[in-house]
């Protein structure tokens, strides 16, 4: 249980950092395409364009730390563990049960959160104006959220 509730945590972690990488990334890369569609209209647009590498570093770092942890901590120490990365726990029978029935709960969720995304982004088009990089922090929502209900299932039906 612990093996899937760090892979969990740390995918919701690292895909968060992730988000804010190319949500920075985006937003600058929106100022600049302000400051040309300005410039083709023939208006002079002063924007602040910064663009910080740390975030990619950040996300990339925890990557690798994720798979270092990540192999140390799966009970079989076998060559294909490198194939099998991710929350899933399939040690015996009864894990089995428990890992469809979460891979279940997180598939329902994934599905349930990609269309509460859809409605949102089309009743919010004036956020969108505002905060560029709205759609890419909520894609990564579903994802966290998906991860969450991966975890909380798993860790129901473990404890069953």
């Amino acid at each position: 249980m612990k093996t899937v509730l760090f892979e969990s945590i740390s995918k919701i972690i690292i895909i968060g950092v992730f988000a804010y990488a190319v949500g920075f990334t985006f937003e600058n890369i929106w100022l600049m395409d302000e400051f040309n569609r300005g410039l083709a209209n023939g208006e002079i647009l002063l924007v602040d364009v910064k663009f910080n590498l740390w975030p990619f570093i950040v996300s990339i770092l925890l990557m690798l730390l994720q798979i270092i942890l990540s192999v140390k901590l799966k009970p079989r120490k076998r060559a294909d563990i490198l194939l099998k990365f991710g929350e899933f726990q399939e040690a015996d029978e009864r894990e089995l049960i428990i890992t469809n029935k979460a891979t279940r709960a997180s598939h329902v969720t994934f599905t349930l959160a990609v269309m509460i995304a859809m409605l949102i982004m089309v009743l919010s088009t004036n956020y969108i104006y505002l905060y560029p990089a709205f759609s890419i922090y909520l894609f990564a929502s579903t994802i966290v959220a998906s991860s969450i209900a991966y975890a909380i299932a798993w860790c129901i039906e473990y404890n069953k």
